[in-house]
């Protein structure tokens, strides 16, 4: 697939630009000059990160194939993100500026596979910029604006003559083009003759972000993308004339002019790095406005929670210093686990008022906290989804040592297997359309009996959801099956993944037919993620709601372990 992208000239002198990279390096910084370089990525998975304060956030994940480094196409400004390997090694190709500018000429599908990339790469920038400004009540347009006064126009004649031999639709003042929300027809348009206005509806009014122009292109998003159209286009002038392109029509016109798409690609990519800088200027606006009194200091001794008091809806960051989880024994406060600087507790609260199931204690001289009440970790969901997902690793991880007590347990109690039995229909995502997010993932039919995978697979980074049919979670002890649980539409499983490489723990019984689940990959999960952080958040209460029942079953099971104990 790769090779299909080059040239076997460029191949010829690939050992002198291939570089091989080790786990957690960094291949490229933010802030470093570009030296007009951009790569692909060969083999290996990374990570990309964009400083927000003074930490490091996770806002992208690259896998084999992805390019990255793009912008200094048209620029020689400072690196935007830093790119990290996250994989044992990861293998990229470095090209310069000068040698993706001849590749274009003698390799268009390069060009195009990097057009589409940046494409997408745009349309999920829009997206988190249109989240954000959907917080502010009193956003000023001006910024968005600016961002769409620059369409891509063509002023070459053999285009506009190829242009003018496809077929074209007429319109009238005040007709649609087509409406925000209506289902892509996965074509871009060219204006021949005429204006029209782009519009958005924010906050129950339609905002005109821009005029488009004869011989301007718009819609270019919708060849890379099924999703529907972002915004409305409304004819602006007494008639208008325009032409919709194909994806085929669109790969003649850069066989008759390779620099067409060339300059196509630094038109968006002009757009991109505008996007970015105004959605990073709009959260350090949002992050100024915040209220900072959630901040509280504590001393050596002071207990922050006691096990059994409510909630009240408020889990806890820790800014500094160190914090003893205790578990009553008999009476007495028996420490479990230390948190330290960076770690969070009482993330149960997010999604119950249910009573907190440890006591917290300050264990160093001094200690910081920042309080989270639920309304605000929402809030904080959307702007900023690394904050949900380093919640859910955690969760996750926390889930998976409590399976494991679960089934020591098991092992050494065979006649309460039956207690074991945890319905999980609390865990339903509650509220939110999932299929939206998987519409168009890898969405096999499993008939009953089948195994959507079994105890000991590899897990090969994978979660499951649930779309329509019954499934049963089933493991085995004692040379027999018992079933831990049984799903319905609207579950999650298979979560694990997330946070361990460790073979499946559970197998996975379809119990009815034509039963669809969707397999979504962790790249996938986190592009999902970036346009939806309410996806995020869904799994995240799911896994929340299982470990809620988990370790209800464990303080049972350990609770009838020590009378167990106490009969020999």
């Amino acid at each position: 697939m790769i090779k299909q992208l080059f040239s076997s000239e460029f191949f010829q002198e690939l050992d002198a630009i291939i570089k091989v990279y080790k786990f957690n390096d960094k291949i490229i910084e933010e802030g470093e000059p570009s030296n007009e370089t951009m790569y692909l990525l060969i083999e290996g998975n990374l990570s990309v990160y964009k400083k927000h304060g003074k930490t490091l956030e996770e806002i992208n994940q690259l896998k084999t194939g992805d390019f990255f480094g793009e912008i200094a196409i048209i620029s020689n400004q400072p690196r935007t993100a830093t790119v990290v390997v996250r994989s044992q090694t990861a293998r990229v190709l470095l090209f310069s500026k000068n040698k993706f500018i001849q590749q274009t000429v003698s390799n268009p599908l390069l060009t195009f596979t990097i057009f589409k990339a940046t494409l997408a790469r745009l349309l999920r920038a829009e997206f988190v910029l249109e989240r954000l400004v959907k917080k502010i009540k009193n956003f000023n347009f001006d910024l968005l604006k600016k961002l769409n006064t620059n369409q891509y126009k063509i002023n070459k004649i053999n285009v506009i003559n190829f242009l003018h031999t496809l077929p074209s639709k007429h319109y009238g003042k005040g007709e649609k083009v087509y409406f925000e929300g209506e289902p892509s027809n996965g074509m871009m348009y060219f204006v021949v003759q005429g204006s029209l206005s782009i519009l958005k509806t924010y906050h129950g009014k339609s905002i005109k972000l821009a005029q488009i122009e004869s011989g301007e292109f718009f819609s270019e998003i919708s060849m890379v993308s099924s999703r529907p159209y972002p915004f409305s286009v409304i004819v602006a002038t007494d008639k208008v004339t325009l032409v919709p392109i194909e994806k085929e029509q669109y790969l003649e016109i850069m066989n008759l002019t390779p620099d067409f798409i060339l300059n196509h690609i630094k038109n968006v990519l002009w757009k991109l790095i505008n996007t970015e800088k105004v959605t990073y200027h709009i959260k350090g606006k949002i992050e100024a406005i915040s209220p900072s009194s959630d901040i509280r200091n504590f001393k050596n001794g002071d207990v922050i929670i006691s096990e059994g008091d409510l909630s009240n809806e408020i889990m806890y960051f820790i800014v500094n210093g160190e914090f003893s989880v205790c578990k009553n024994r008999s009476g007495e406060l028996i420490e479990v686990n230390v948190l330290r600087t960076g770690d969070f507790f009482g993330e149960i609260a997010l999604i119950s008022n249910q009573n907190r199931s440890a006591t917290i204690l300050t264990k160093s001289d001094t200690a910081s906290l920042i309080l989270f009440s639920k309304k605000k970790f929402i809030e904080q969901t959307s702007v900023n989804p690394a904050l949900t997902f380093s919640i859910l690793k955690a969760t996750v991880a926390r889930l998976l040592k409590t399976e494991t007590n679960i089934d020591k347990m098991i092992k050494v109690l065979p006649s309460i297997e039956k207690e074991l039995r945890i319905k999980l229909t609390q865990s339903r995502v509650e509220n939110v359309d999932v299929f939206s997010y998987v519409y168009n993932l890898h969405t096999p039919t499993y008939m009953e009996g089948d195994s959507v995978f079994s105890e000991g697979d590899p897990s090969l980074g994978k979660i499951f959801f649930l779309v329509s049919g019954n499934l049963s979670i089933v493991k085995k002890y004692h040379k027999k099956y018992t079933t831990i649980t049984k799903l319905e539409s609207g579950d999650f499983f298979g979560e694990m993944s997330l946070v361990s490489n460790r073979p499946r723990y559970n197998t996975v019984k379809v119990t009815s037919d034509k039963t669809k689940v969707a397999h979504i990959e962790k790249d996938i999960f986190m592009k999902i993620v970036q346009l939806h952080p309410e996806f995020l958040f869904s799994l995240l209460k799911t896994v929340i709601w299982k470990l809620i029942i988990y370790e209800k079953a464990i303080s049972e099971l350990n609770i009838k372990f020590e009378m167990y104990d106490r009969k020999f």
